[in-house]
C-alpha cells in the first residue's frame, strides 16, 4: 500500500467535511513531486556519471577539422589513437594519452591527462616531438585550443560532479531523442565558461548535448554527440562535433575502432610513455 492511499484511509475514517477532505488530498499528492523536484538535476546527472564504464580501454579516431570561408568549406584529417585507464585510489578518477598518427606532421605528437576526483585543474602535459620536450599544461592555458581544434585543454579535462550546482530547466528533442535540459553552473572561479546547458538522453542517460556559454552569458561553443552503440555492457559516442560559433570552425570527431579491458599497465600514462613513437 503506497503512503498516499494510507492517507486517504485515514481521512475517511475521521468524519472531516468533504471540502476538507479534497483540500487534504491535494496538498498530500503534490507535496511529494514538489519535494522531490528540488534534486532532480543532481540525481540526473549522478545517473549518468553512474554508467558502467570499462577499466580501460584504447579508441582510434578519425578527427576532421572544417574551417568555413564564404560559403565553401575546408578540411584536413587527422588520425589518433586514446588510451584510458580507471582509477581508484582516491586521487585520480582517470588516467588517458592521446597520440597522432597521422599525418606526419603531427605523427607522435602525444597528450597526457591525469583527471583529479576533486575540483583542481587535472595535471596535463604535452608532447612534442620535433622539440623532443614535454610541456606541463598550466591552469592559465586551460582555456587555449588544443592542436588547432575548437576543443580547450579544459575541454579535454574530466568534470567531476562537485564542480558544478545543477538545475532541471525542462525537456527537449536532440537529435530525435527526448532527453532533460539541464543548466550547471560552475563552483570555481578558474574555468573560463559561465555555464553550460547539457541535454541527457531519458532513456539511457547519455550527454546529447553541451552548449557552452561564457561568463558574460554569451553562447560560444556547442557539441553534438548524436550517435552512441553499445558494446556489450558499455556505451560508446560513435561521433563527436564541437562547433566553435565564433568563427565557424568546427572539430570532427568519427570512432573508428574501441576495445575495452586490456588491462592496461600504471606505466603506460607517464611522462616517460609520452615520448614512445
Amino acid at each position: 500500500m503506497n503512503k498516499i492511499n494510507y492517507k486517504l484511509q485515514l481521512l475517511y475514517k475521521n468524519k472531516l467535511s468533504d471540502s476538507i477532505k479534497l483540500y487534504l488530498l491535494i496538498v498530500l499528492s503534490f507535496f511529494p513531486i514538489v519535494t522531490n523536484a528540488q534534486q532532480t538535476g543532481l540525481s540526473i546527472m549522478q545517473k549518468m556519471d553512474q554508467l558502467k564504464k570499462p577499466s580501460d580501454s584504447e579508441t582510434k579516431i578519425k578527427m576532421t577539422l572544417v574551417s568555413k570561408k564564404g560559403d565553401k568549406e575546408r578540411s584536413r584529417s587527422r588520425v589518433l589513437t586514446t588510451i584510458e585507464k580507471k582509477y581508484e585510489d582516491g586521487i585520480y578518477k582517470l588516467k588517458s594519452i592521446l597520440r597522432f598518427s597521422e599525418p606526419k606532421e603531427v605523427n607522435g605528437t602525444a597528450f597526457l591527462t591525469w583527471d583529479r576526483i576533486d575540483t583542481k585543474f587535472d595535471d596535463q602535459w604535452l608532447y612534442l616531438p620535433a622539440l623532443k620536450k614535454v610541456k606541463r599544461i598550466r591552469a592559465k592555458d586551460k582555456e587555449r585550443s588544443f592542436m588547432g581544434t575548437d576543443f580547450s585543454y579544459e575541454d579535454l579535462s574530466g568534470r567531476d560532479l562537485k564542480s558544478d550546482e545543477y538545475e532541471l530547466i525542462g525537456e527537449d528533442i536532440v537529435h530525435g531523442t527526448q532527453c532533460y535540459k539541464i543548466n550547471a553552473i560552475p563552483l570555481e572561479k578558474g574555468t573560463q565558461y559561465g555555464s553550460r546547458l547539457i541535454w541527457i538522453d531519458k532513456e539511457n542517460f547519455l550527454i546529447k548535448r553541451v552548449e557552452f556559454y561564457n561568463k558574460k552569458n554569451k553562447q560560444i561553443k556547442i557539441l553534438d554527440i548524436p550517435y552512441h552503440v553499445k558494446n556489450g555492457s558499455y556505451w560508446t559516442q560513435t561521433k563527436l562535433v564541437m562547433k566553435n560559433l565564433k568563427n565557424g570552425h568546427r572539430t570532427e570527431l568519427d570512432i573508428i575502432k574501441v576495445i575495452y579491458d586490456q588491462g592496461l599497465k600504471d606505466n603506460v600514462f607517464t611522462e616517460s610513455y609520452l615520448k614512445r613513437n
